[in-house]
């Protein structure tokens, strides 16, 4: 499905968000709570051009969207968007959908595992690249006005989620930390073509 893609038409996106998910009652297990993130920086990758959007300009991002032919990220399902659902109408948000590609739950069909493999083991044990800051802390700069910090930890991001679809597309065997329930189980290989 994926194949015939120029790189020219892949988007590649992220979103840095205002809030923690854990600081608000029930987290993750509180579907609600992704409306209460609210995005601080969204940010996408095309043709080796990075443009960031806010909340006060998201609705210029939908014309980047409809112009890819393939949205990539991160565990974009389960959690980007989660949070930008509550900007755009239903029937915008599955046409973006539609031409997604998650490389986490992608990942998880070659290691045959429903785990959370981050992009920041996989950058790191094969291609040599690591988030730039602690994410944790990302949404507290933000709100203190390090906006250039989180913008530069998005770019680079955004750069190791475009390094690991473009090596898994061409095919590459990948190491990552075997986890369950958190706990690690050393490194494993994969190989990946998708």
């Amino acid at each position: 499905m994926y194949k015939d893609i120029k790189s020219e038409n892949i988007t590649y996106l992220d979103i840095e968000t205002q809030h923690l998910i854990t600081e608000f009652e029930g987290g993750w297990k509180n579907p609600k709570n992704y409306a209460k993130l609210k995005i601080a920086e969204l940010g996408i990758l095309r043709n080796s051009v990075y443009t960031t959007f806010e909340e006060n300009n998201i609705n210029d991002l939908m014309p980047e969207l409809f112009d890819s032919e393939l949205i990539v990220g991160h565990n974009l399902i389960q959690f980007d968007f989660k949070v930008l659902e509550h900007y755009f109408p239903k029937d915008v948000m599955f046409k973006i959908m539609l031409k997604s590609f998650d490389t986490m739950l992608e990942f998880d069909k070659f290691t045959g595992e429903a785990g959370w493999i981050s992009l920041d083991d996989i950058a790191q044990r094969n291609f040599g690249m690591k988030k730039s800051e602690d994410s944790i802390k990302i949404p507290e700069m933000w709100r203190n006005g390090e906006k250039d910090k989180v913008k530069s930890y998005l770019l680079n991001d955004l750069k190791m989620t475009e390094q690991f679809y473009l090596l898994g597309k061409k095919g590459h065997t990948f190491k990552y930390d075997h986890k369950v329930y958190g706990k690690s189980y050393g490194e494993k290989e994969v190989y990946v073509k998708w």
